[in-house]
């Protein structure tokens, strides 16, 4: 074993968030417990849609989206908010991990069926948030899903340009806040990305406000199909 891993084991012992059993911070037993969605639903109307797209009268600027779970089960909840907030990077493993096992009981989704031309965005934080967090929660959870998808990630597209509230935090006010968050990067060359589809990837959706703007961005840049992908539904 890696000395310094081993120091930091000894000084920052991990248990379990679920069952506190020790080494681990989310042990399979307690994995396999959280609730998981059966089938993708639309998230405006609730009706089932194996393939994942978003009824074309509930359509806005996403073509599809995706949750593994519900935001409401305490364990997922705790998982999420001890990533984010604590600051515990390895959490993005089982989280994605989490994603996965949906999806592979779910082969009708439309981009696990087919990946061709798909491209995995992570929805972007702003400078001041990530240097406070140290990393972006959804590219981590990319980092793993990505190859196990095999669709490509690519997370320098988008810039967060407003530094915003945490949404989950939210209860009232939430599309106000994330209005114009989000822009193209200057770098990026739009033309080349015309023959994309682009999938966001977030950790949570409540009211799909942050990934409703950050695609509306990637719709007026002339992207034509763009979903949502996240961890939880709220």
């Amino acid at each position: 074993m890696n000395i310094g891993v081993a120091l930091l084991d000894f000084l920052f012992p991990k248990f379990c968030l679920g069952c506190g059993k020790e080494k681990t911070y989310f042990c399979p037993e307690c994995f396999a417990k959280i609730k998981i969605f059966s089938a993708p639903i639309c998230p405006y109307c609730e009706r089932i849609s194996p393939t994942g797209k978003i009824c074309k009268d509930c359509q806005k600027n996403l073509t599809g989206f995706i949750a593994a779970g519900p935001y409401q089960d305490e364990l997922l909840r705790k998982i999420i908010d001890v990533f984010k907030y604590q600051f515990v990077k390895e959490l993005a493993t089982p989280l994605a991990l989490f994603i996965w096992k949906f999806l592979e009981q779910n082969q009708e989704v439309e981009f696990v069926k087919n990946p061709l031309g798909f491209l995995l965005v992570p929805i972007p934080l702003h400078q001041r948030r990530k240097r406070e967090r140290g990393f972006n929660q959804s590219e981590e959870i990319g980092k793993v899903l990505s190859p196990l998808l095999k669709i490509p990630m690519q997370n320098d597209i988008l810039v967060r340009k407003k530094y915003t509230k945490p949404q989950a935090k939210l209860k009232i006010g939430r599309e106000e806040n994330i209005k114009d968050a989000f822009k193209i990067n200057q770098n990026i060359k739009i033309g080349s990305l015309q023959n994309k589809k682009i999938i966001l990837l977030d950790d949570v959706a409540t009211t799909l406000s942050t990934l409703e703007e950050a695609g509306k961005v990637l719709k007026e840049s002339g992207i034509k199909e763009i979903w949502g992908l996240t961890v939880a539904k709220g």
